[in-house]
């Protein structure tokens, strides 16, 4: 009773959510004047940039939410929308203890192609390689992760060993929270905006 009750719940998280993106690619004639959210260098697109939605996806690759929602959820979002050019999505990181920057660090090893399934399979394995209270532990299981997608461990430990890449993603991540907070729109992951206008797309993880 409570598995079914749970994927009811499920499917109708995911059509709240696509509901409400549908209402904003309707609505976005209203703010075509307006400027979509600037993407860093350290930003990770997919989907059509000249398209006149941008949703910006903040997750913690640690947070079983956000795992919840890339299973899900996402799948749907790429399908429906990414995968036909209404959408391009932008996907920040957001770092909440160690290993969720060394997840991150992983998933950069490689070129840009690869970060997405890197993701993917990050978020589909998070119970397997984030569940040890061991530092030692979770490398050997990102370690793992890296293997499958094509990474030596010597490639693996040599970005995880990459200690301006991790100064560089942290500036990059608290600049983003310290930008959100001054809107007083980061209180939770996944958080979402879309356009130049922030919208709570989905408020189910909090």
């Amino acid at each position: 009773m409570i598995e079914k009750k749970k994927m009811v719940d499920q499917r109708h998280i995911t059509s709240l959510f696509l509901a409400g993106l549908l209402l904003i690619l309707i609505s976005m004639k209203s703010f075509a004047e307006q400027s979509t959210p600037l993407v860093h260098d350290l930003d990770m697109t997919i989907g059509n940039p000249e398209s006149r939605v941008t949703v910006v996806d903040y997750s913690s690759l640690t947070c079983p939410h956000c795992a919840t929602f890339h299973a899900e959820i996402f799948p749907k979002l790429k399908e429906e929308y990414i995968d036909t050019g209404k959408v391009n999505l932008i996907f920040r990181e957001v770092y909440f203890d160690g290993p969720g920057l060394w997840a991150s660090m992983v998933a950069r090893c490689r070129d840009k192609d690869a970060f997405f399934p890197t993701i993917d399979l990050l978020f589909r394995k998070q119970d397997v390689w984030s569940s040890s209270s061991s530092q030692i532990d979770i490398v050997n299981g990102l370690t793992s992760i890296g293997k499958q997608v094509g990474l030596s461990d010597k490639e693996v430990l040599d970005c995880l060993k990459d200690r301006d890449k991790a100064k560089d993603l942290v500036a990059w991540y608290k600049n983003n929270s310290a930008n959100a907070r001054k809107r007083n729109s980061w209180n939770r992951s996944p958080q979402f905006k879309a356009g130049h206008s922030r919208y709570e797309i989905v408020d189910c993880f909090g």
